[in-house]
């Protein structure tokens, strides 16, 4: 397992085998709150000029993940891919009210549930596809203003570390840190004040491509 943390803002053009690269997951993984429409897997295929099929879904879980992967089509991409980009977890943590409540008052027992989750979910990916490599996002703090921006910059970096260490022992499983590339205001939508903007997703492709 390997962890991407560079920062470069202009990731490298892929040469020699033509590959397939899959974006799935929840609404970071679909694109939600671009200004330009491109998202991940938009700004991916310009760095990249590789081909990109984007099952992200806007309010994703684990559990919708895992439902997609049953569906024929989905499993069709994902064999096919030589690498697959998954964007999961958040919701499952601070998706609803209960979820935030249970988030903040059982943070570390709450986190520990979803990671196994989020295995599930990498699971059905690797047993569909034993040889792509899989990154799997890390979260961010889009609040950095608010009275609880040092808490959630706290519970990101514990997720990240969790998600780093659980996914320590398999091959071909990165964890692609995101939180420190949306910590600038112009890199949080305009549309939503959440998502992350057109700069934002940008810099989240780049680093994607930059460690393909």
């Amino acid at each position: 397992m390997a962890v991407s943390v560079g920062t470069s803002d202009l990731a490298p053009v892929m040469s020699g085998a033509r590959e397939q690269v899959v974006v799935l997951g929840d609404s970071v993984a679909h694109g939600a709150g671009d200004e330009q429409g491109l998202g991940i897997s938009g700004w991916l295929a310009r760095y990249t000029g590789l081909p990109i099929m984007n099952l992200g879904v806007n309010g994703a879980r684990t559990g919708n993940v895992r439902s997609l992967l049953r569906d024929r089509s989905a499993q069709s991409q994902v064999r096919a891919a030589s690498v697959i980009v998954l964007s999961i977890g958040g919701n499952d943590l601070y998706g609803d009210s209960i979820a935030q409540i249970l988030a903040r008052v059982f943070p570390n027992i709450e986190q520990e549930i979803t990671i196994a989750k989020v295995h599930s979910v990498v699971g059905s990916l690797r047993r569909l596809n034993p040889t792509a490599r899989i990154d799997v996002l890390g979260l961010y703090n889009p609040y950095h203003h608010s009275t609880l921006a040092a808490w959630l910059d706290e519970q990101v970096n514990r997720w990240d570390a969790r998600l780093i260490w659980s996914f320590a022992d398999w091959q071909r499983v990165n964890v692609v840190r995101i939180a420190d590339l949306l910590q600038r205001d112009d890199r949080i939508s305009p549309l939503d004040r959440f998502h992350p903007a057109s700069a934002g997703y940008s810099l989240i492709a780049s680093r994607i491509a930059a460690a393909m």
